[in-house]
């Protein structure tokens, strides 16, 4: 009965993760953490995020997805992940979880409202966008709903948000693993249970390709941001 609440799980996150490129983690963790330590559950789920953003970025696309200007944002993300890991012990976690997830609430409350707000986007805007959101995966792993807000500011449809989320997942995902070999968090139950999971999250990707030209932009949107609303609101109240 354990496999099978654990199949479920990992299925319906694999799934979300395949229409939108991102929320695996955020949908599979609370309930995984019934069973198992933190310890144990996030280098598992880094791997199959992993995996999964590989799986998408290696479907074949009918146009170039990832512009100069996320490219970018991508660089930038990358290595101020590396800052936000060395400053973790000079900052408050906790106090910066909040802060982030009350400013993150309001924002996705005011986009279900109809509450128009947008940034005026230059390159410069890219880049300081990537350093937030590279230092905040570092420091809190943090990143999905400030950049799923920023990607619908920026006015991508649904396969560019997909393919620069799962793009932004690969290059934090390695430089989180590669913290947590140097600490000697990945072991090897670690790897037997990400092996376990491997089928389902590349159907759940597979699938949802197909879903994600199947569903309307503003539908889009909204799940995208519901996601957000309720990541921000766990990661208030836990």
């Amino acid at each position: 009965m354990l496999y099978f609440w654990i199949i479920i799980i990992v299925s319906v996150a694999s799934l979300v993760k395949g229409i939108t490129g991102f929320g695996f983690a955020l949908i599979a963790m609370p309930p995984l953490m019934i069973w198992y330590s933190p310890k144990e559950l996030i280098p598992v789920l880094i791997l199959c995020n992993l995996f999964a953003s590989l799986v998408i970025v290696l479907q074949k696309k009918d146009r170039k997805l990832v512009n100069k200007q996320f490219q970018s944002l991508i660089g930038f993300g990358a290595l101020f992940t590396l800052v936000g890991v060395l400053t973790l012990k000079y900052i408050s976690e906790d106090i910066l979880i909040t802060l982030m997830s009350v400013f993150f609430i309001l924002l996705s409350v005011g986009s279900f409202l109809g509450i128009r707000y947008s940034i005026k986007l230059s390159d410069r805007s890219y880049k300081i966008a990537g350093v937030f959101l590279g230092f905040l995966t570092g420091s809190i792993s943090i990143s999905g709903p400030p950049l799923a807000l920023f990607l619908h500011s920026a006015g991508v449809d649904n396969q560019e948000f997909r393919e620069i989320f799962s793009w932004f997942s690969i290059v934090t995902a390695f430089i989180a693993l590669v913290g947590y070999g140097l600490l000697g968090l990945l072991t090897l139950a670690t790897f037997k249970m990400t092996l376990l999971f491997l089928p389902i999250l590349y159907l759940g990707s597979f699938l949802g390709k197909r879903l994600n030209h199947l569903i309307s932009p503003l539908l889009f949107k909204n799940i995208s941001v519901f996601i957000t609303l309720l990541s921000s609101l766990f990661l208030l109240l836990k």
